[in-house]
């Protein structure tokens, strides 16, 4: 996969979970919940930790929102592992970053923190 197709991937995945916006799956993934890894964790801009678990159940719960990702990186870890950066409003200012890994085929997430910014 090239960079361009990786970058647009992993954008196209991050703003399906971000927005919580299963139209954005593409046919990935039969759901939002399918593209978070069993041993997630996320570190949340409001201090509080995350597990798999807790993000399906949001996922399943909150309704679809607008969230501006401005900055939006890729940078390959290793064969089959990505992390993706961009700074996001929703309406709070954060940096965040993921990781992903390929597995069984296709792109899920493992980690995600976010950090509130000015």
């Amino acid at each position: 996969m090239t960079n361009d197709a990786l970058e647009a991937e992993l954008h196209r995945l991050e703003s399906a979970l971000a927005r919580r916006d299963p139209a954005l799956l593409d046919g990935t993934a039969t759901t939002l919940s399918d593209l978070i890894a069993d041993d997630f964790l996320e570190f949340g801009a409001s201090g509080r930790s995350w597990t798999a678990a807790d993000v399906r159940q949001t996922l399943t719960t909150e309704p679809a929102r607008d969230v501006p990702m401005e900055d939006f990186a890729v940078s390959r870890l290793a064969a089959g592992v990505a992390l993706v950066t961009y700074r996001s409003r929703d309406p709070r200012h954060a940096r965040r970053s993921s990781i992903w890994v390929r597995r069984r085929g296709r792109w899920l997430m493992v980690f995600h923190q976010g950090t509130l910014t000015d």
